[in-house]
């Protein structure tokens, strides 16, 4: 397996740098994962460095370093290492709740400006201070994974979309991660317009409007209900936004008397309304006066302090389920 990595790493190194030898892979740090916190007006950067020789990956390293820009960041990093900084496996990138507007710009820059990133790594925010050497990438982006296909919570959010987000709206949600005990999902966090967390329901509510659901379980009135799909539909007009969501669902508990299919698609049409409308209340509407912006800036620029009008309308089917607990009468 180890000789199966080293292969596939060579192969990506020779496609996107040209021919290369061990004397100069030796040359090369390979990064996996970054990490980008800000300290007394300076950026603290780790980086998780690979060393490939004939045989094997070595051990990674981590290095770390500060200073007041990126750029001279990296320089001090190269200095530290003897080594290429080489981007081109660059797997995560985590970002600390420090960072403001002005420093995702320049994270921005940074990578726009070489030509060894794919972009396509993921993203995450954590928390100040945080030791890089406590973080392995295939961890962290298996229980994001895991979490969207389970939970709802969070999905993985690469940083090509998070640039497409801050360029179109303004605004990015990132899963965040707490390191305090284990490493666990706290929600989405709010980057760039405003530094926000979101908890776990408006977490949700978001994936919910932006057609991120897999499956989720949630309990309403005794009753636990189980998403198998979901897809939504979002219309913009003017201050109209039209929500439409289709789902199915199953009844993974019952604790009550409630049998009938239309009253229990009820029931599970609430529950769904709720996580989008905690959503709702904590957006003030500005992702979706941004999203206006860049459907229809004519009526967004001729129309100040615009308030929108939400329709939800979910279709629900109820799907029957063998493995029910409890009470299952009303298969």
């Amino acid at each position: 397996m180890k000789h199966i990595k080293l292969l596939i790493l060579i192969l990506l190194l020779v496609f996107t740098t040209g021919c290369v030898s061990y004397s100069e892979l030796n040359e090369l740090g390979i990064v996996d994962m970054i990490l980008i916190d800000k300290d007394n007006n300076q950026y603290v950067v780790s980086l998780n460095m690979l060393t490939p020789t004939e045989d094997d990956l070595k051990s990674n390293k981590v290095y770390t370093t500060s200073d007041k820009s990126l750029d001279k960041c990296l320089t001090n990093l190269y200095l530290e290492s003897n080594k290429k900084i080489s981007f081109s496996h660059l797997e995560l990138i985590l970002f600390t709740t420090n960072l403001e507007k002005d420093d995702y710009d320049e994270v921005i820059n940074l990578f726009f400006n070489r030509s060894d990133s794919r972009n396509t790594f993921s993203t995450v925010i954590t928390n100040p201070k945080t030791n890089l050497e406590n973080y392995r990438k295939d961890d962290i982006n298996n229980l994001i994974n895991i979490n969207h296909e389970n939970e709802g919570i969070v999905a993985i959010k690469q940083f090509d979309d998070v640039v497409k987000d801050i360029l179109e709206i303004k605004n990015s949600y990132i899963p965040k991660i707490d390191d305090k005990d284990s490493i666990k999902i706290d929600g989405y966090y709010s980057i760039y317009n405003e530094n926000k967390l979101l908890t776990k329901d408006e977490s949700i509510g978001y994936n919910f409007i932006t057609d991120n659901i897999i499956k989720n379980e949630f309990e309403i009135n005794d009753i636990n209900f189980k998403i198998n799909y979901s897809k939504t539909n979002l219309k913009i007009n003017k201050n109209k936004i039209n929500i439409n969501i289709t789902s199915t669902y199953q009844i993974m508990s019952n604790n009550t008397k409630i049998k009938d299919d239309k009253e229990l698609d009820l029931l599970f049409q609430e529950g769904v309304k709720k996580y989008i409308n905690s959503y709702l209340a904590l957006d003030n509407y500005n992702y979706f006066s941004n999203l206006l912006k860049k459907y229809d800036y004519k009526y967004y620029k001729n129309n100040k302090d615009i308030k929108f009008k939400f329709n939800i309308k979910i279709s629900s089917n109820k799907i029957n389920n063998s493995n029910i607990k409890g009470d299952d009468s009303y298969e």
